[in-house]
């Protein structure tokens, strides 16, 4: 977990403070070292069958293996989730504007849209840190900007 430590101590205060105040020996972690992705809309072939894109199944593969490395107990019963996912910022930025999204003064108000991002993780965690999402009945998604991309997922019993 230290490589997880490093990873929340390069966030904003604020959202350290969110993070540190869900987590207890109860709850499971997933995190995925990489730039957070979204869940893509089913997709048809011109005989109707329906099919997940090739995109978001290697992402879905992705958040598995990673979660599966430090697989601990599957949650039972109804399940709250945090997902946190950073995002790199842009190449392109001043420094002063650089400097506000690592304090967490701009946020990524830009694609992909949280709800998508939340949908992807929390889908594809399914049999690895709860049975099925459907047993999450409280859920959080935030989004951010920092030097570290990656995505940290807490899920707790309620």
């Amino acid at each position: 977990m230290d490589n997880v430590e490093q990873w929340i101590q390069c966030l904003p205060v604020t959202l350290q403070v969110a993070i540190n105040n869900q987590r207890s020996s109860e709850n499971v972690i997933a995190f995925v070292n990489s730039i957070p992705k979204s869940k893509g809309r089913p997709r048809f072939t011109r005989r109707g069958k329906c099919y997940t894109p090739a995109t978001t199944r290697r992402a879905e593969y992705e958040v598995q293996w990673a979660a599966r490395q430090k697989q601990g107990k599957m949650l039972a019963g109804p399940v709250g989730v945090l997902v946190v996912a950073v995002f790199p910022i842009p190449a392109s930025w001043s420094k002063k504007k650089n400097g506000q999204a690592q304090a967490g003064l701009v946020r990524p108000a830009v694609k992909p849209d949280f709800d998508n991002v939340a949908k992807l993780y929390c889908d594809a965690l399914n049999g690895i840190l709860w049975a099925d999402d459907k047993q999450i009945v409280d859920g959080r998604c935030i989004k951010v900007y920092g030097q570290q991309p990656g995505v940290l997922v807490i899920g707790w019993p309620l």
